[in-house]
């Protein structure tokens, strides 16, 4: 699939500008046998999120979710939360964003991970006009069947310091820095 068939999708501010490709700077994501799991340092993400109205509705639109508090904003305004509600997994795009390319955390950009699942314990909603920031640490590192998997906690905190969401991100990662330089060359038969 062409970069140009899903970019016509994009409508928001931070869709056109997010990189879709994960091979930028893939030679320097943080590998699975390099993570360092004797210093779990809380540090900050490379970036902020100031939540727009527009994302939090093209994120609803985008899953198919077409409940009115996510996307109609004058409905919201009238209902108790008083204006549009996130989407229960809007902070996955709030921590991809956050995260960013060169800092700690960059392995959830890796080619050739998967995705077994995903943590999010929700504390308070997410709301238009606060501007987010994460902080991350190493949370686990194991390998079940024969498949490297990684751990990360990310906190999502607001403007205030007020702790939003909890995230422990994992995926199923190639071992090696050699293994994703395999990946990004089109070998793809890593350990299945």
């Amino acid at each position: 699939m062409s970069k140009t068939h899903f970019t016509k999708n994009f409508k928001t501010e931070k869709q056109r500008v997010f990189s879709t490709d994960f091979f930028t700077k893939a030679d320097k994501y943080e590998a699975w046998d390099e993570i360092d799991f004797s210093n779990l340092k809380e540090v900050d993400g490379e970036n902020t999120f100031e939540i727009k109205a527009e994302d939090l509705k093209y994120y609803a639109e985008a899953v198919g979710d077409d409940n009115p508090l996510m996307i109609d904003e004058e409905y919201a305004k009238k209902s108790p939360y008083g204006g549009l509600v996130a989407h229960p997994l809007f902070s996955t795009t709030i921590c991809f964003w956050c995260v960013g390319v060169e800092g700690k955390g960059n392995w959830i950009r890796t080619p050739g991970a998967r995705n077994p699942g995903q943590v999010i314990e929700i504390y308070e909603g997410f709301k238009v006009g606060e501007t987010i920031h994460i902080k991350i640490k190493p949370h686990d590192r194991y390998i079940k069947r024969g498949k490297c998997y990684l751990t990360y906690q990310m906190d999502a905190y607001n403007q205030n310091n007020v702790l939003k969401t909890r995230m422990y991100a994992t995926l199923i990662l190639p071992r090696t820095r050699e293994d994703i330089k395999k990946f990004l060359t089109g070998i793809r038969g890593l350990e299945d």
